[in-house]
């Protein structure tokens, strides 16, 4: 959980602390309005011991009022700008993704760089932001003259889904901006400042695009143009003659050497003038290598790279969404009438057992909520069932244990006899001594002890569950790939309502079995009790797509979410195919009318 104690910020709820730079602190937030709307945000405000410092104050007041007018699909969206607690703050886009920076450093740690087609791509994008915000004009027709200053790594994002943004523009400058830079003041990362902008001398919004160019050398060369600390590189920029390394030429293309020479050229009139011819030249020689670069294949790239990541920020993101306002939020709370219709309505898992009402569609029995998924066959009651296969199996332990020699052997087939019979704490124990010993035969029977631990786990999961997780955690370690042990831990952590543990666990066994319609039926499940109900539905879709014999099940839960989302038209078509699927889901059939007869979706059908 948070060491950060969630506080209410005017209309926004700050749920955690993301970073902490020299000026100022960044907040991962949440703002709530009408009709249960939810939007996560990132939060910038000044650091409290700094609202004092006018300069400081005022270029904060700078960027803010510069980034308001950049509205690109490549540049951070700001959504707000304001002061509270006396401290002035700026509301802007929730990014999920990492900044090229991390991409660059994690991609050498994991020898897996950024292909030709995907570089290509992300700084085309970056030339369409400069050009957007280099062009940009006020209300009056005049052009802003904006200048990023700082395009660099750290301030390049790419998102999880394949978006490029370029962010920061702290110490940008424009034609509407009061404050000015100082001669001689050098304001960027040296490694990446254009000559002119390195020398302390006027530079232009050419100087992004020299930036871009040093940018597009190093995710193509897989390799840093300038190295050395602060001052080498300064040098090398004032005082000689900047000029491409020879060995590109060869290892390059002549088309794509073209384009960095322009990028990189010294005298800013022999460079690029804008953004837009820089990127047109680069989607000209895509054309011409046929590369399919996109969003899609960056996405994938970026994906692979921080799989091991990903999932835990992902928790994370689950995790801020179901911190509800504190008191104090002036915001607006959701339609309890809603609220409540889809925690009483929804179905738990396929196959439930539940009790009817006729005024409440759906409630839940509180001792069988656990069940999402069943647990191993029950023994049989009648006596004579089970009595004659249990004398057997001990008449046969007794002649294995005359004729044995190996007590070792015996506790194996003691223990596989009772595992057979669903006497799993008998067989726990009996691999439990066998595991105690030196013994080559763990690697034959690691798998028949994890079914055995994963059997003793579902007998205590409701009555113990501490000592039940730690049974289906040995489980796992035994049989990493049982996608039945991870589905009970996530079971097991519904029940406990940790819900981003249970999410943790069911994505672990879908990646097992993807095919598995009840893990994300789950899935889904958890993500409605945390209100997350876009990811729930999802979740539900793929239910649907691969339709099980309880797609019914899944397409009146679905039915549920859409009404959450106000998507009427797609909630009347599931619950009229959930009835298709199964004329008996008597649930869906009494909410189909109930609907119909409300008159609420006459205009739709």
């Amino acid at each position: 959980m948070y060491s950060f104690q969630p506080k209410q910020f005017g209309r926004y709820l700050l749920l955690d602390k993301i970073a902490v730079g020299g000026m100022a602190e960044l907040y991962r937030a949440k703002v709530t309005g009408e009709q249960g709307f939810e939007k996560l945000v990132a939060i910038k405000k000044i650091l409290p011991h700094l609202t004092a410092e006018d300069e400081l104050v005022k270029a904060f007041i700078e960027e803010a009022k510069l980034a308001a007018l950049l509205q690109h699909l490549n540049i951070i969206q700001i959504y707000d700008f304001g002061r509270m607690d006396r401290a002035y703050f700026i509301a802007m886009e929730l990014l999920f993704g990492k900044d090229l920076q991390r991409i660059v450093n994690k991609s050498s740690a994991k020898e897996l760089p950024i292909n030709l087609e995907n570089a290509l791509y992300v700084v085309s994008q970056i030339c369409d932001g400069l050009d957007y915000a280099h062009s940009l004009k006020d209300l009056q027709g005049n052009l802003l003259n904006i200048t990023h200053r700082d395009i660099s790594p750290q301030n390049i994002f790419i998102t999880y889904d394949g978006q490029v943004k370029i962010i920061d523009f702290g110490i940008a400058k424009a034609a509407i901006q009061n404050t000015k830079t100082q001669a001689g003041i050098i304001k960027g990362k040296a490694s990446y400042m254009s000559p002119e902008q390195a020398g302390g001398r006027t530079i232009d919004h050419r100087s992004d695009l020299f930036s871009a160019g040093i940018l597009l050398f190093e995710l193509v060369m897989h390799k840093q143009l300038f190295n050395g600390d602060m001052f080498q590189v300064l040098s090398q920029l004032r005082e000689f003659e900047f000029e491409l390394p020879e060995n590109v030429r060869k290892k390059i293309p002549p088309p794509l050497y073209e384009i960095l020479l322009k990028a990189l050229a010294n005298d800013p009139e022999k460079r690029y003038q804008s953004g837009g011819q820089m990127r047109s030249d680069i989607e000209d020689y895509n054309f011409q290598i046929s590369s399919r670069s996109s969003a899609r294949s960056l996405a994938q790239y970026i994906n692979e790279l921080f799989k091991d990541e990903i999932n835990a920020e992902k928790l994370v993101m689950l995790e801020a969404t179901q911190i509800d306002s504190v008191k104090e939020s002036t915001s607006c709370v959701e339609n309890p009438i809603i609220d409540e219709k889809i925690e009483k309505t929804l179905i738990l898992a396929p196959g439930e057992q539940v009790d009817s009402n006729p005024t409440d569609l759906r409630k839940f029995n509180e001792n069988e909520e656990i069940k999402l998924e069943q647990a191993p066959k029950k023994r049989r009651n009648k006596f004579w069932y089970a009595a004659i296969p249990a004398a057997l199996i001990v008449i046969s332990v007794f002649l294995v244990y005359l004729f044995s020699e190996n007590p070792e052997s015996y506790k194996i087939k003691a223990g596989i006899a009772a595992l057979k019979a669903e006497r799993f704490k008998e067989a726990v124990d009996l691999f439990k001594e066998v595991f105690a010993q030196d013994s080559s035969s763990k690697s034959q029977i690691s798998n028949a002890y994890a079914q055995a631990l994963e059997g003793r786990a579902s007998e205590i999961l409701i009555t113990h569950p501490e000592e039940a997780e730690a049974l289906l955690q040995k489980a796992v370690e035994l049989n990493p790939g049982s996608k039945d042990v991870y589905l009970k831990l996530g079971l097991l952590h519904v029940k406990n309502k940790n819900y981003s543990k249970a999410v943790e666990y069911y994505e672990k066994a879908a990646g097992l079995d993807p095919q598995f319609a009840k893990t994300f039926f789950n899935l889904g499940y958890v993500y409605v009790k945390i209100k997350h109900y876009t990811e729930a539905k999802r979740m539900y879709l793929r239910v649907v797509e691969l339709a099980p014999s309880f797609v019914d099940e899944a397409l009146f839960n679905l039915a549920m979410i859409n009404e959450k989302l106000g998507e009427r038209k797609a909630c009347m078509k599931n619950l009229k195919q959930a009835v298709a699927a199964n004329p008996e889901n008597e649930m869906a059939k009494q909410y189909l009318r109930r609907l119909t007869a409300k008159g609420e979706f006459l205009n739709e059908q």
